[in-house]
């Protein structure tokens, strides 16, 4: 029985057997049909999605050469149209040249520099000034890429432009030099012009424009601007070149794939394939075995590492480069397959591994170990998680399995030895003395902060400080004081610089400090003198002696002395040397004349801070009277500056200082409490008094406790506010003219008089003339000036009058030098006037002799003030 049973068993597996023989043999001809089918199709689809992508982008890649070649040649019409402007002669100076290029740049974004070269090549003037110094004075003879092109501007006698370099402003971009030509056809000199290309392009190549395209605008080999859309299919890729004055310039563009969005997605045919191969394979092979299947238990197995927690990664045998990961590596790490190619095995590490070896090296180490036909490398591994935590982990790697050329690597959580790494990496990086990060993370971080300076553009410097002398202290004091004094000395260093900067010790006496995101060379400079000023303090010791030390600083910055970080370390390095050589100064810039322009801009600054303390500052007043029978009407406070050398010094020579530095928020209250003192004094002593008026800057006149100033002095002093004017020039009141009048109308509810100066010297509008509530209106010298050549029925100047007497202002002509000047304004009809033909500024003594001819039954009107007043 049981063997019958047994041959039963037997034949039913062989039928079995048989049956699902027959029933695979189906289905996979089945499926082999429905492949073949869906292949042919998604290759016809295939084609005629590509004809058409690729049309679309010859099509794209022509408007976009196009508009390109349009916005250059415009650009360079900009240049010529700069240079038709000196037909009749060179600019006679600075002055003059800057008036004509500043506007320009702000017009033109893509314009960095516009620069005045003389016919013997040598760079005259430079506009900006910021950032361009050490051009000045430049000999473009022998420069490899200027002169040629310089020779050819002035050979064929029209513009020129240079190969894409690297600006000193930084970023890519071309010069370009169009000769000036007289009005006999002489050469008279070059306009040159820097002009950025990223900024000129992104007005006409934008991702809205692009819509999704690829577009890369290249000359050579050197990319100048590019967009990633959608495409990325380099075989769909189209080209187009063209010129721009004598140089070929490529657009490539890879077409969107929803340009073919109208056509059947090839994608859409592959999966419509699938489904149905799958699904009648299934059909078929259930219809070909009809029998039960019997129920079956599946066992699954899982294959993975030593730990579910081991961190799998293949990398390139090369250079490191991640290849693919798993998915609980990519998670880790919380990275994407598209950061693969960017991404390398040393990046997913701290600077330094726990042995003090920097992690770039080490890696590079393994990978020469691996290409030397190693089998496998273990070593113990710090990784940097996502949310920035250190884990210890043992690593080991292996060549790959699954790629040629690369190494598969598998890391294994060490729990044990992370309670030790951050001591270990601390000792590592960092000088046990001081606490200071040590000169292999310096290194490390300079390099960072010069590719984070490159890709966003930034201002860098780097300060090397050294302390003179310093054996001294150890020698007089000993080893223990020398310390001490260190230690001090790197919490005085720390405290000068920003949490983000990175300050250093490198040796015995020798620091270094990492300046980042500076917005200009002031910067540096500034960083520069509160190291000195800090070291210069004495040093008490637990011994009870003070030492003072002497440092010097040198100062490099990026990308304007150098770019590479060895390189810009080594400048830097060589500007503290001559530092240390100097009689003047205790820090140097790497470039001279950026010393020079640095020391004068800061000597100012550190007087004018004195002088702040000090109070060295005196007002004087100027009269203003009456046109039709010169009464005084009242006076104008102007500001002088008493110097170290003792010289009296006008309000130009410092007010843009102290405006930049905020020294004039405090000086601007000194000025407002004087003034109300000396019109307490007047009329203590008898005088009538008469109104005062005090100029403000564009800062301090949008500043919210400049009028709760002028208010609460003037109740201290029992000064009426009326007596107190505020002239405000046409410029600053134009500038914002909804927040200016808003701005005015505080003032006149503090009972506060205004003055609109400088009249018809830029573009006012007559709206808003209209509704600011000033009491008077100052004319521009220029009106009165120019009018003594030209014709009266050409003058200007009684328009002008009349149109702010029709709106009820009285009209004040300063500056009258001349008796000619003086009947014009009569003739005219203004109501006053003010300037040195009447009289100078005097001292507060002087004013007493005309406040006695004012009688208590004169009007006592509001005042103006004059260009260099500042309060």
């Amino acid at each position: 029985m049981e063997e019958e049973t047994k041959h039963v068993e037997e034949n039913t597996t062989k039928r079995t057997s048989r049956l699902k023989k027959r029933a695979l043999a189906a289905g996979f001809l089945t499926a082999a049909f429905f492949v073949l089918t869906t292949f042919l199709a998604w290759k016809t689809v295939e084609h005629h999605r590509r004809v058409i992508l690729q049309s679309s982008g010859h099509i794209t890649a022509t408007a976009i050469a196009e508009q390109v070649k349009g916005i250059v040649d415009n650009n360079l019409a900009v240049l010529e149209s700069f240079a038709d402007n000196w037909q009749s002669g060179p600019p006679e100076d600075e002055r003059e040249y800057l008036s004509v290029a500043t506007p320009l740049q702000s017009r033109f974004p893509a314009l960095q520099a516009i620069n005045w070269i003389t016919p013997n090549y040598i760079i005259l003037y430079v506009a900006p000034i910021k950032g361009n110094v050490p051009a000045m004075g430049a000999d473009l003879k022998r420069h490899p890429v200027a002169g040629p092109v310089l020779d050819i501007a002035l050979d064929q006698r029209r513009t020129q432009i240079t190969p894409t370099i690297e600006l000193i402003q930084g970023g890519r971009g071309f010069a370009a030099y169009s000769p000036v030509l007289d009005r006999d056809g002489e050469i008279i000199g070059v306009v040159n012009a820097a002009f950025r290309i990223r900024s000129m392009l992104a007005s006409v190549i934008n991702t809205e424009q692009a819509d999704g395209y690829t577009v890369r605008v290249s000359e050579g080999d050197s990319v100048l601007f590019e967009i990633r859309g959608e495409g990325d299919d380099e075989s769909l890729q189209q080209s187009v070149t063209f010129d721009v004055v004598g140089r070929q310039w490529q657009i490539d563009v890879i077409a969107d794939p929803e340009v073919a969005a109208r056509i059947i997605d090839p994608d859409l045919i592959l999966i419509f394939g699938a489904f149905t191969t799958v699904l009648f394979t299934i059909v078929v092979f259930l219809l070909s075995n009809r029998q039960k299947a019997a129920l079956r238990r599946a066992v699954h197995h899982i294959n993975a590492g030593d730990d579910i927690n081991d961190l799998l990664l293949t990398i390139t045998k090369l250079d490191g480069h991640l290849k693919s990961m798993s998915p609980e590596t990519a998670e880790f790490f919380d990275l994407r397959e598209e950061d693969y190619g960017f991404i390398r095995f040393y990046n997913l590490a701290p600077e330094f591994q726990s042995d003090g070896t920097a992690s770039r090296r080490s890696q590079e180490k393994m990978l020469l170990g691996m290409n030397r036909g190693d089998e496998e490398i273990r070593r113990e591994w710090i990784v940097r998680s996502a949310e920035g935590v250190h884990v210890v982990c043992d690593l080991s790697m292996k060549p790959s399995s699954n790629y040629p050329d690369c190494v598969d690597i598998t890391l294994h959580h060490n729990p044990a030895a992370n309670a030790s790494v951050s001591r270990l990496r601390y000792l590592a990086t960092h000088d046990p003395l001081t606490g200071l990060p040590n000169h292999a993370l310096f290194d490390d971080r300079l390099n960072q902060a010069v590719a984070h300076a490159k890709r966003y553009e930034k201002l860098l410097s780097v300060l090397v400080v050294d302390i003179d002398n310093f054996r001294a202290v150890n020698d007089r004091f000993g080893a223990d004081v020398g310390d001490e004094v260190l230690r001090t000395i790197s919490g005085r260093l720390r405290a000068t610089v920003r949490e983000k900067d990175t300050c250093a010790r490198f040796s015995g006496d020798m620091f270094a400090i990492i300046a980042t995101d500076l917005s200009e060379a002031e910067g540096a400079a500034l960083v520069a003198e509160r190291v000195v000023e800090a070291m210069s303090q004495p040093i008490p010791t637990t011994t009870g002696d003070e030492i003072r030390l002497h440092v010097s600083v040198g100062v490099a910055l990026y990308p304007n002395d150098a770019r590479a970080p060895s390189q810009l370390m080594a400048n830097a390095d060589a500007a503290m040397y001559r530092a240390q050589k100097s009689a003047e100064s205790s820090y140097c810039f790497f470039v001279e004349t950026m010393n020079n322009v640095m020391h004068a801009r800061l000597s100012m600054e550190t007087q004018l801070r004195r002088a702040v303390d000090e109070k060295r500052f005196v007002l004087e007043y100027q009269p203003r009277y009456r046109a039709s029978d010169r009464s005084l009407t009242g006076f104008e406070a102007l500001l002088r500056w008493i110097d170290d050398s003792g010289n009296r010094r006008l309000p130009p020579d410092f007010i843009a200082v102290a405006d930049r530095t905020g020294l004039l928020s405090p000086l601007g209250h000194w000025i407002i409490e004087t003034v109300c003192k000396q019109l307490a004094g007047w009329r203590q002593q008898g005088y009538v008094p008469v109104p005062i008026a005090l100029n403000v800057s564009s800062r301090q006149f949008i500043q919210a406790d400049l009028i709760k100033n002028i208010v609460d002095l003037t109740t201290e002093y029992q000064v009426d506010p009326t007596m107190i004017e505020i002239e405000v020039s046409e410029d600053i009141a134009m500038r914002d003219p909804e927040r200016a009048l808003g701005q005015f109308y505080r003032f006149s509810e503090a009972g506060i008089g205004l003055t609109l100066d400088h009249f018809a010297a830029g573009n006012t509008s007559l709206r808003y003339l209209k509704r600011f509530p000033v009491q008077r209106i100052k004319l521009s010298q220029s009106l009165f000036s120019v009018a003594l050549d030209e014709q009266p029925e050409n003058s200007v100047l009684q328009p002008a009058i009349r149109l702010c007497k029709s709106l009820n202002r009285k009209v004040v002509a300063v500056g009258v030098e001349t008796e000619e000047q003086m009947a014009l304004l009569q003739s005219a009809e203004c109501d006053e006037m003010q300037g040195f033909l009447l009289s100078p500024p005097l001292d507060a003594v002087d004013t007493a002799e005309l406040l006695i001819q004012q009688t208590p039954s004169q009007p006592s009107p509001k005042v103006t003030s004059e260009n260099d007043t500042a309060g």
